[in-house]
């Protein structure tokens, strides 16, 4: 299947460039696997590349990927989308190891942005079909007594993710 997609000719966002800064977010999911056990490693793939593909497009605003205990946040990465701003690249890492995630799963938690909701239904059904798995509509877990923590910044030719982390107290 081939998808196409009309780019302005000043958007240096390529997907070379989307696939550097997904790799950031897999260097950091390979931490969380690390230390916790999960996510597995073809999560961890499939988390990269679909990172990859809707960053290059600009269709996420944010995506979280964490532990989730009763329907709240213990451990979060939470990732959000800058665009044409960001000038540091930081390196991945950094991930918090002391959370207690017994009894918790795995879980991500991803919110489209408004281009996304602009586009017709059949090119969300082309590029949904493009990538390696299909999400859920849901809600997003709330958090318990722990905080925020705005930690990193991943970026190519000016676009990509800021980190923040949430931990328990």
């Amino acid at each position: 299947m081939t998808i196409s997609y009309t780019r302005s000719a000043t958007d240096t966002f390529s997907m070379s460039s989307a696939r550097y800064v997904a790799s950031k977010v897999a260097t950091d999911l390979r931490q969380l696997q690390r230390y916790y056990g999960r996510p597995s490693h073809q999560q961890i793939g499939d988390y990269a590349e679909e990172i990859a593909v809707l960053t290059h497009h600009g269709y996420v605003e944010k995506v979280s990927y964490g532990f989730k205990r009763n329907a709240r946040w213990i451990l979060t990465l939470e990732y959000t989308v800058v665009n044409g701003t960001l000038t540091g690249d930081d390196r991945a890492g950094g991930v918090y190891r002391y959370a207690d995630v017994s009894d918790a799963v795995f879980y991500s938690f991803l919110t489209r942005s408004q281009s996304w909701w602009l586009l017709d239904d059949t090119d969300r059904e082309k590029i949904d079909k493009s990538l390696p798995f299909t999400r859920t509509p849901g809600n997003a877990p709330g958090y318990t007594g722990g905080y925020h923590t705005f930690d990193r910044a991943y970026a190519a030719n000016g676009t990509g993710l800021t980190r923040s982390s949430y931990r328990p107290l």
